[in-house]
């Protein structure tokens, strides 16, 4: 149960960390940085989602894991190719610790097998898709300058909605929540 929270308060903190700790850092946020925000928070859900759809004991896990990694690998070559167009370098923020938290995420993931890892994954998922969702709407969204980032970041959220109720939907059936 301790290692379980601890992976929810590092995918949390994750999201946090590179986004500025709240609305109140929408001011201090420039497009650069959240697109490199953006990217960090894809890449951190590709890894772990990745070890859902190899090391998932049930195939619900394991289809949740594929969903997640095919969509999240899709979303964030959207914002590469935005950043390219824009020709925005991807700058994350000073305090930047997301590479290190997300390594803490997938070693605690991987330190768990079997009915033990689903439950694991799901905590992390709906912190972590919660955590993301707030995020968008409470400080990257009224931070974003350029209007085709906004769009996307718009775009996308829906995607980071379903993956929550998705997941939550999957924790309810396997008695997680």
């Amino acid at each position: 149960m301790m290692r379980t929270r601890s992976l929810m308060m590092v995918c949390v903190i994750v999201v946090l960390a590179v986004s500025g700790g709240g609305a109140g850092a929408a001011g201090a946020l420039d497009d650069a940085t959240i697109l490199a925000i953006y990217d960090q928070a894809n890449t951190a859900d590709i890894s772990t989602a990745r070890l859902a759809a190899k090391y998932g004991q049930s195939e619900e896990i394991r289809a949740l894991g594929r969903m997640v990694a095919a969509d999240h690998v899709a979303t964030q070559q959207m914002g590469r190719d935005l950043a390219k167009k824009l020709k925005i370098v991807p700058t994350p923020p000073d305090n930047d610790t997301s590479v290190a938290d997300c390594a803490k995420s997938v070693a605690l993931l991987q330190s768990k097998t079997g009915a033990e890892f689903d439950r694991a994954y799901l905590l992390h998922e709906l912190a972590f898709h919660q955590a993301v969702v707030e995020a968008i709407k409470g400080t990257l969204l009224p931070a974003i300058k350029n209007d085709e980032l906004r769009k996307l970041m718009n775009t996308v959220l829906p995607g980071f909605e379903h993956h929550l109720a998705a997941t939550r939907e999957a924790a309810r059936k396997m008695g997680v929540i």
